[in-house]
C-alpha cells in the first residue's frame, strides 16, 4: 500500500537545503508540503512549488486534523527557531502531540549553532516515533545524547531526482557559454563563496573567465565573503551587487537586469538571491557550476547537497571542494569521490589553484571533452544518491523503531 506522506515545515519555507530536500521527497513520493508562515524569509519567494502555508499560531489544531484524517506518515523537516513568535513554538508542540498517525523528524541542521537555535528540541523529539539524520557522529546525535532523549535514531541518505531534472534544464553542449563559473548558495563560510572569489582573482580572471555566484545575503556575514580579514582592510576584488558598499564607490544594487550582461577581466560578480527555476536555467548555460561545501569530514554523513546535484543534472562541469571529494566514499566504486574513475568532477581548494585552473582551460577549450566530464559526472553522481533508491530508503526508515546509535556519548564528546 502506497504511504500517503505530509511534509511539515515548521520553521517556514526557509528556501536553504532544507527546502529543496523536502522538494526531492515531494517528486519522488507525492508528497504534499506544509510550513508555518509565523515567520517570513527572504529565499521564500524563490520555491517555485506546490505548498501550503498555515499559522502555527493560529491554526495548528485545522492542520493537525486535516493530516490525521488524509496521510499515513507525517515528516518534520524543520522546527520553529527560537525566534520565531511564542506561540507559533507552543503551536507547533500542540499540532505534533495531536497528530496520531506515524512522525518522523529529519534533521538536516550541520553545525551546532543551527541545532542551538531550534526552539524546544527536546520536546519536539520527544514527540515523534523515529529521528532520522545524515551523519550518527555529528553534533545533533552528540545533543540527542546530551538531552537524554530516547526516540530512536537513524541514519539516511540523501536522494535526488537527477534523471526529471536533467529532463527539465539540460542544454545541448553548444549552447552553453563554456567560460561560465557559476556559483550557488548563500552567505555562509562552508559554502565556499570566499574561495570561489579568491581562485577567481588569482587564476581564472586573467584566463578569460567570468565567475558568478548567486545567493548571496546582505547578512550579518557578509564581511567575510568582501574581506579577507576581520579588520577590513584587505577587500577581495569583486562586482559587489549583493552588498553594495558606498565607500568603495558601489552604489548599483543588484536587479534581474545584470544577468547576461557580465564581461571578462573583472573580479567576481556577487549576486541576491535567486528564483530556483531561474537559476537552474542560468546554470544549465555555464560550462561549469560550483558549490564549495564543506565541514568536518564525519559531518558528511556520505551525502552531497542538494546545490551539488543540481549541477551535476543541469549539465554543467561540476566543480567541488577538495576536501569533500577526499570525505564521500562512492556507493558503487567503493573508494573517495576523489580516488575514483570517470568522475567528471573537479575537486578544488586553496592548494591547487594551478592544476584547477588547468583542468578547466583545458575543458573549455575542448567542446567534446568537456561533454564527456559532464556525462560521466551525470552518471558518477546519479549511481551514488538517485532519489529512486534513498527516498524509498527513507520511508522505511520512518517506521523503524531500532535505535542505530550504539552508545551513549561520554564526557569528553562534548569538550
Amino acid at each position: 500500500m502506497t504511504k500517503r506522506i505530509a511534509i511539515v515545515l515548521g520553521r517556514g519555507l526557509e528556501g536553504c537545503g532544507v527546502s529543496q530536500c523536502a522538494r526531492q521527497m515531494q517528486l519522488a513520493t507525492g508528497a504534499d508540503i506544509f510550513y508555518a508562515n509565523d515567520k517570513k524569509w527572504p529565499r521564500e519567494k524563490g520555491m517555485d512549488f506546490p505548498t501550503t502555508g498555515f499559522s502555527m499560531e493560529k491554526e495548528w489544531h485545522l492542520y493537525a486534523e486535516k493530516i490525521n484524517k488524509e496521510y499515513d506518515l507525517c515528516v518534520v523537516y524543520s522546527i520553529p527557531s527560537a525566534t520565531h513568535p511564542d506561540r507559533c513554538q507552543s503551536g507547533f508542540l500542540f499540532f505534533l502531540a495531536a497528530l496520531n498517525i506515524r512522525k518522523a523528524f529529519i534533521n538536516v541542521d550541520h553545525k551546532q549553532a543551527s541545532i542551538s537555535r531550534n526552539a524546544n528540541l527536546k520536546q519536539v523529539c520527544e514527540k515523534v516515533d523515529v529521528i532520522m539524520t545524515h551523519s550518527l557522529d555529528n553534533p545533533f546525535c552528540k545533543t540527542v545524547g546530551k538531552l537524554g532523549i530516547k526516540t530512536p535514531v537513524v541514519k539516511m541518505g540523501l536522494g535526488f531526482d537527477y534523471d526529471g531534472h536533467r529532463a527539465k534544464y539540460w542544454k545541448p553542449i553548444e549552447e552553453q557559454q563554456s567560460n561560465v563559473v557559476r556559483w550557488i548558495g548563500r552567505t555562509t563560510g562552508w559554502k565556499g563563496p570566499d574561495l570561489m572569489i579568491d581562485f577567481h582573482e588569482k587564476e581564472l580572471m586573467d584566463s578569460g573567465f567570468i565567475t558568478i555566484l548567486e545567493g548571496l545575503e546582505a547578512s550579518i556575514g557578509y564581511t567575510s565573503i568582501l574581506y579577507r580579514d576581520k579588520g577590513l582592510t584587505d577587500r577581495r576584488k569583486v562586482m559587489n551587487y549583493f552588498r553594495p558598499e558606498k565607500e568603495h564607490g558601489e552604489l548599483t544594487k543588484f536587479t534581474p537586469g545584470l544577468y547576461g550582461k557580465e564581461v571578462t577581466g573583472v573580479g567576481a560578480y556577487l549576486y541576491n538571491p535567486y528564483i530556483n527555476t531561474d537559476a537552474m536555467h542560468r546554470m544549465s548555460k555555464s560550462g561549469f557550476g560550483s558549490d564549495l561545501y564543506h565541514l568536518a569530514a564525519e559531518m558528511y554523513g556520505n551525502n552531497i547537497e542538494n546545490c551539488h546535484a543540481e549541477i551535476i543534472a543541469c549539465g554543467a562541469v561540476p566543480i567541488f571542494h577538495r576536501h569533500f571529494c577526499d570525505n564521500i566514499i562512492h556507493k558503487r566504486q567503493g573508494d573517495p569521490v576523489s580516488k575514483c574513475k570517470n568522475t567528471g568532477t573537479i575537486g578544488l581548494d586553496y592548494s591547487n589553484f594551478e592544476q584547477a585552473r588547468e583542468t578547466i582551460v583545458k575543458l573549455q577549450a575542448d567542446t567534446g571533452l568537456r561533454n564527456e566530464w559532464r556525462e560521466m559526472a551525470f552518471e558518477f553522481w546519479k549511481e551514488h544518491s538517485d532519489a529512486k533508491e534513498t527516498i524509498g530508503e527513507i520511508i522505511e526508515l520512518a517506521f523503524s523503531n531500532t535505535s542505530q546509535l550504539e552508545s551513549e556519548p561520554t564526557l569528553e564528546d562534548f569538550f
